[in-house]
């Protein structure tokens, strides 16, 4: 059964590949004092999922629907508005996407009630707008200062490239500038783009690389994903052992590298690339890459591949990208395989298909790569290319935790917190928050200052609390944030 003594007021209905957008908007409903219903959540463990959510919905006055075209192949939302609606319950319909067509189903059930467009994807500015279409029905409880844990799992570093928009040109760069200094992630990197690729400003890469590490450790996943990529590892781009290293054997590589040794010719484009015993210069990496790739070095091309998917230092190319990945990937390089899934699960150059993304990871997972680990998690989670799985996610995910990697270590104690495909532990789920908190990972400092505030696992400490709901604000959480200041209002 579900929790009656929570009171539960809206259950909000969303396709899974909108659960994201549909947690944002039940964490800012619930920040106003309304309690709210959504799977997988509220459903109990062991509890038949559809005899769950028809509970759900006879105990909530009001249906929230997560409205975009996602829910055109979602039976389960259909099924949803229906029982709603032989229940007369209130249904609000939210749009996420501009533009898109109902089924004519959908259109037939939502024709009657009222929708609120929220395309910019900004809850926080519209909350009113949803507070004032449920107020005739149902009333805020109250706004509590106790917190609940983050409960999703996250995708990790998936490389999303997005355009940059030139309309202005150098006239958009001073305000991008200002929200950067500011802290605005979305920002830092889009600058850190601007640099890397010298479009618009002068090309910096030692610029970029610090505006995506920047970026990066607030939580900025596109950052990470970029920073993960460029080098000859992840730990390479903040390696100066093996600067000093290269450039005190620069003239045996060179000799090397002069003889078509494709290993030396991938060091001293590094060497550019990174301006380590060089002067950095984008183009001199660039054609030391090339030709190091045309001998068939599998990292050289993995490592051109990213630079043209990302525009870094030459002209974004998702066809030269791809190309390269996929000589990298016939040599069985586990890194060119993650990135080419990466490209299918986005659309980047290809159509856009989970089943050849969930190809690669495999490929890549079995060699013991952690982000494709990760990845492949996430996707038997959420049913994308694969059959649901809780049980195949928590494998994958404990996979990549075993090797370190931050994004597995979290969404593994995310596992254990539910009870998804694993015994409920919040004692496993602690000591994998702590290992990612270790990290600074803002999502697992938020949940261990939950278990602080309230005792789980561990003596209650206020102080704690305060502490980890301060760090993870200053890594950019805003769920965080308001703890901390809920927190520390209470005497």
């Amino acid at each position: 059964m579900s929790d009656s003594s929570k009171n539960y007021q809206i259950f909000i209905s969303h396709s899974s590949k909108d659960r994201d957008f549909a947690w944002d908007l039940s964490v800012n409903l619930e920040r106003e004092g309304f309690n709210c219903w959504i799977a997988p959540r509220d459903i109990p463990a062991g509890r038949k999922y559809e005899l769950a959510i028809m509970e759900g919905i006879d105990t909530c006055p009001v249906m929230v629907v997560v409205c975009s075209s996602n829910i055109n192949d979602s039976d389960y939302v259909m099924d949803e508005i229906n029982a709603a609606k032989r229940r007369d319950k209130l249904i609000i319909s939210v749009f996420t996407e501009k533009g898109f067509s109902f089924s004519p189903v959908y259109e037939f059930l939502l024709s009657r009630y009222q929708w609120i467009e929220i395309w910019d994807g900004d809850i926080k500015a519209h909350l009113d707008k949803i507070i004032t279409a449920v107020s005739n029905e149902i009333k805020p409880i109250c706004k509590s200062n106790s917190h609940s844990f983050r409960t999703t799992t996250e995708a990790g570093a998936i490389a999303s490239v997005q355009s940059v928009n030139t309309d202005g040109g150098l006239n958009n760069v001073d305000s991008i500038r200002k929200m950067a200094a500011k802290g605005d992630t979305w920002s830092q990197y889009i600058l850190a783009r601007m640099y890397g690729s010298g479009y618009i400003l002068n090309g910096s890469y030692s610029e970029a690389v610090k505006l995506y590490k920047l970026a990066s450790s607030k939580g900025h996943l596109m950052a990470r994903s970029v920073l993960h990529s460029l080098g000859p590892s992840e730990e390479d781009v903040t390696d100066d052992d093996l600067g000093q290293w290269l450039e005190k054997n620069y003239d045996k590589f060179l000799i090397w590298a002069d003889e078509d040794n494709p290993i030396a010719q991938c060091d001293i484009g590094w060497m550019y690339q990174y301006g380590k015993g060089r002067k950095q210069s984008y183009k001199d990496a660039v054609e030391w890459y090339r030709k190091s790739a045309s001998q068939g070095y599998a990292r050289a091309q993995n490592i051109l591949g990213v630079m043209y998917r990302d525009g870094i230092g030459i002209e974004q190319s998702f066809e030269n990208a791809l190309n390269l990945f996929k000589k990298a990937a016939d040599q069985n390089y586990a890194r060119a395989q993650y990135h080419i899934a990466l490209m299918y699960h986005n659309g980047q150059g290809v159509e856009q298909s989970d089943l050849t993304a969930v190809s690669y990871l495999k490929c890549a997972a079995d060699q013991g790569h952690p982000m494709a680990q990760n990845f492949l998690g996430y996707l038997y989670q959420n049913g994308f290319g694969v059959n649901p799985s809780d049980v195949s996610a928590v494998n994958w995910y404990t996979e990549s935790a075993n090797r370190g990697f931050v994004y597995g270590q979290y969404n593994l104690g995310i596992m254990y917190l539910n009870g998804s495909g694993v015994d409920q532990s919040m004692s496993i789920a602690k000591k994998w928050f702590e290992k990612a908190a270790e990290q600074n990972h803002p999502g697992a400092l938020y949940n261990l200052g939950v278990f602080y505030e309230h005792g789980y696992e561990c003596e209650s400490s206020k102080s704690k609390a305060l502490e980890l709901f301060k760090k993870a604000a200053d890594l950019g959480s805003e769920e965080a944030k308001s703890a901390y200041e809920d927190l520390s209002s209470v005497s």
